[in-house]
């Protein structure tokens, strides 16, 4: 089993239009998380995204950060990790990073990768009934990054493990 960091981004909805409003990542078993608040040319907004995140444009204008400023914390906090940045929808999440660091004119300093890239065919499927039955448990908010950061770390080093 290898030691991961994990990142998961809420978005507003998963149109091509759709842009980042949530990020955290899982380092070294510590979760750093963010609201951003929306660039003036995002502007597209789901409302059934909204109903299972549970986040408002109003609440991310009044409480998010600017997206520069979430990049630079991004780029500083996992340019020097040692440990592989994963995620169990790395196009989605890739794609949300890449516009958030393409609205500021950021360079991205980090590399998200696969989460099932780390697994073999078995831990992949175990891996998804994992995450599923925590999903159901009640112990984590889904849909909220940072809970879904300690959902994806649980369910992988659960698979990971045989147990």
């Amino acid at each position: 089993m290898k030691h991961i960091n994990v990142i998961d981004i809420e978005a507003s909805g998963l149109h091509f239009d759709a842009y980042p409003i949530e990020v955290a990542v899982l380092i070294n078993e510590k979760v750093y998380s963010w609201l951003i608040k929306p660039e003036p040319n995002w502007l597209h907004w789901c409302s059934a995204a909204e109903s299972m995140h549970g986040i408002t444009r109003e609440r991310l204008l009044s409480e998010g950060l600017n997206a520069a400023q979430v990049a630079e914390e991004l780029n500083n906090l996992l340019k020097h990790s040692d440990a592989p940045l994963c995620s169990d929808a790395v196009y989605w999440d890739s794609d949300w990073i890449d516009t958030l660091f393409h609205s500021v004119k950021q360079s991205r300093l980090f590399h998200i990768s696969s989460l099932y890239e780390l697994m073999n065919e078995d831990e992949c499927k175990s891996f998804d009934h994992l995450k599923r039955q925590l999903a159901l448990s009640g112990k984590y908010r889904q849909h909220r990054a940072k809970e879904d950061v300690r959902l994806i770390l649980d369910a992988y080093y659960e698979a990971s493990s045989g147990l």
